[in-house]
């Protein structure tokens, strides 16, 4: 779906309703056989979870030596737009994940997340790698806001 969408945005409105237009290419590949099946083969030859859920219920079984990776909505030093679904990921939540990747540390996970380059997220990882890359944008409801902009990479290894 996301490769016939306007710069392969996937966003809801109010009533969680998909409300992407379409692109203006004219032909879509989206199926791939070589490569979904070089991916089943991957997932069925390896011992890998993917679970879709509160950030939190999904490392709960997490142990020792887990590598866990969040890319969560990221947080803004502005009003603009954080949120693709109604239920959105404010201050509090990113909070909450700091806490999480702070427990998972502490039991000796590898945990490594990405998010924007912002005064919240520098001081709730003060104490852990934090990695400053530039990233490209194309999508902004602004098009003075696209372009370069600076992320964070964060590790505790």
């Amino acid at each position: 779906m996301n490769k016939s969408c306007f710069n392969g945005l996937y966003r809801v409105n109010s009533k969680n309703e998909f409300n992407v237009p379409f692109n203006q290419k004219k032909k879509v590949n989206t199926y791939d056989k070589e490569n979904i099946v070089a991916i089943n083969q991957y997932f069925n030859n390896n011992q890998i979870t993917i679970l879709n859920g509160d950030f939190e219920y999904s490392v709960k079984d997490a142990k020792k030596r887990d590598f866990i990776y969040f890319d969560p909505p990221y947080d803004s030093d502005s009003d603009t737009f954080t949120s693709y679904t109604d239920n959105g990921f404010n201050k509090e939540d990113q909070v909450r994940l700091s806490k999480l990747f702070k427990k998972l540390d502490k039991k000796g996970c590898y945990v490594m997340l990405s998010n924007h380059n912002t005064k919240l997220i520098n001081k709730l990882y003060k104490d852990y790698n934090i990695y400053v890359i530039e990233a490209k944008r194309n999508i902004n409801a602004n098009g003075s806001g696209r372009g370069k902009i600076e992320e964070v990479i964060i590790t505790n290894y």
